[in-house]
């Protein structure tokens, strides 16, 4: 049939023509990218390939391939380029880049897109500087004793499991880091680790986390037309619905919101009787940076709500079972620890005061050396709006994905040697960070855009920490070649922070 050759012979023609102008309009910057190593890759599929089986546990081995290769490494999702940095130096170069401010298309899918988290650089920069205040060291002496009154519940919390065989003591730790953020970022007293709004708030961030790892590892998701008619999108909904109306609302409710939106009073006169100025926390900040942009509806608060408790509360948790794991597997260290905080803090049921936390040198080092191996964020990804020109001979082009692999250089035996797996927090000793890249170890991010939180997690951590440790000696079968990580939004250890704890 003449009209069937026609019009095969025209879709044809159209498909060459098409890949032809791809190929013509991308000739600068394949150009950029062809300078860069990586393995060959197929035609049309590039190395989608690799992330085929994309759970968790392959993306791990995936990028540990990758990281074979001389950084930066180019990866081609389809006709979609990515570039892979291994290389600290590299690093310092693209985290500073005022072209590498934007975050990558997944952090859209946890729906706080206008958030310090997700939001666009020209967004984030305004919305960094009003949130500062709310992490910097003025208001974080304030929070070590809400800390501390919280990780009191906590350690009484746990005598009922003192000597008993081992267990799973993460929601137990969960809810306690979940308490601390609502006091401290809202200053709302919930109650999390003893009121069914606990239990409650760890299972529907547990829910919402397994939606979006799985649209996260199904590429076909990511595009939103397709998203939506997914059982997926209708559970996110759902899950969002129900804490909106249990958890947020409340929140809402309790500092008055809407009242401080719509309110003309100059907040900025906030003071004590003594006439010194109150630290505003995360909810005040957020309040009057949402006024100046003339914002009034607390629609508006929800999303940096569930940015504040979602992104603070899983990786807190996570990371202090980290820390807790590792004492349990490395007792000498655990002994050290414990030494350091009856030199620093004698009394069992002394506060650890903010001064106190920063002489727990120490348990400093164990922190950070458990952040290492075990960052909570395995990798982060980032589009550049510009090139970046890295050195001499690389340069990464506009409107590309840049996945920065922090796992696999925190472990890197060539920055960190031979035994680069193995827990040594004599790594962190002043001597052997002076040899090091100071871009070796990036747990939170590193340049403008680095975590907001940084202090708070140290402080929140150490505080935790060490009032477990004065009350309970840690032990578990769990040694470090047991243990099974998986990389997905977040680093997850799939044994548990599974201890036994007995008393002192």
């Amino acid at each position: 049939m003449w009209w069937w050759d026609t019009l095969l012979t025209y879709v044809c023609a159209s498909v060459i023509m098409a890949v032809f102008y791809f190929r013509w309009t991308r000739r600068k910057m394949n150009a950029k990218l062809a300078t860069m190593s990586g393995p060959r890759r197929l035609p049309l599929l590039g190395h989608a390939h690799k992330f085929y089986r994309a759970t968790p546990k392959a993306i791990a081995g995936t990028l540990k391939y990758f990281s074979e290769f001389p950084s930066p490494v180019c990866i081609h999702m389809g006709p979609l380029p990515h570039v892979a940095i291994f290389d600290p130096e590299q690093l310092q170069v693209v985290l500073h880049s005022q072209n590498c401010l934007d975050k990558s298309v997944q952090y859209s899918f946890l729906r706080v897109s206008e958030t310090l988290i997700s939001a666009p650089g020209h967004l984030w920069k305004g919305q960094r500087k009003a949130l500062n205040p709310s992490f910097g060291p003025a208001i974080l002496t304030t929070f070590a004793d809400i800390f501390n009154n919280k990780c009191a519940i906590l350690t009484k919390r746990l005598e009922e499991y003192a000597g008993k065989p081992e267990r799973n003591f993460y929601r137990d730790i969960s809810k306690c880091t979940l308490d601390q953020i609502y006091a401290t970022a809202f200053g709302c007293d919930f109650n999390m680790q003893t009121s069914l709004d606990g239990e409650r708030s760890l299972d529907l961030q547990e829910a919402y986390m397994k939606v979006m790892a799985s649209r996260f590892f199904s590429v076909w998701k990511y595009p939103e037309f397709i998203y939506r008619w997914t059982a997926g999108y209708k559970k996110e909904l759902e899950l969002r619905r129900i804490y909106h109306e249990t958890i947020t609302c409340k929140v809402v409710q309790q500092v008055s919101v809407e009242e401080k939106l719509h309110t003309k009073e100059d907040m900025d006169f906030k003071t004590e009787e003594t006439g010194k100025r109150i630290p505003e926390n995360f909810i005040e900040c957020l309040v009057k940076y949402l006024r100046a942009e003339g914002e009034t509806s607390k629609d508006a608060v929800y999303p940096h709500i569930d940015m504040t408790v979602f992104a603070g509360n899983d990786t807190s948790a996570k990371t202090i079972c980290s820390i807790l794991l590792m004492l349990a597997m490395h007792p000498e260290v655990q002994e050290r620890c414990y030494q350091e905080l009856m030199e620093v803090c004698p009394e069992k049921d002394q506060h650890i005061s903010y001064k106190d936390a920063a002489n727990l040198t120490y348990l400093e080092m164990v922190c950070k050396e458990t952040m290492r191996l075990l960052p909570a964020v395995p990798f982060m990804a980032r589009i550049t709006s510009g090139d970046i020109v890295l050195n001499d001979q690389h340069t990464i082009p506009a409107n590309c994905t840049i996945i920065m692999g922090i796992f696999q250089i925190h472990r890197d035996p060539r920055i960190w040697g031979p035994n680069a797996d193995n827990f040594d927090p004599d790594n962190f000793l002043p001597d052997n960070v002076a040899k090091r890249h100071p871009y070796s170890y990036i747990p939170f991010s590193a340049g403008p855009r680095n975590c907001i939180g940084t202090r708070y997690a140290y402080l929140s951590s150490k505080i935790m920490v060490g009032s477990i440790l004065r009350k309970y000696r840690l032990k578990t079968s769990l040694t470090m070649d047991k243990l099974r990580i998986s990389c997905g939004l977040l680093l997850h250890i799939s044994n548990g922070c599974q201890m036994a704890i007995e008393h002192r």
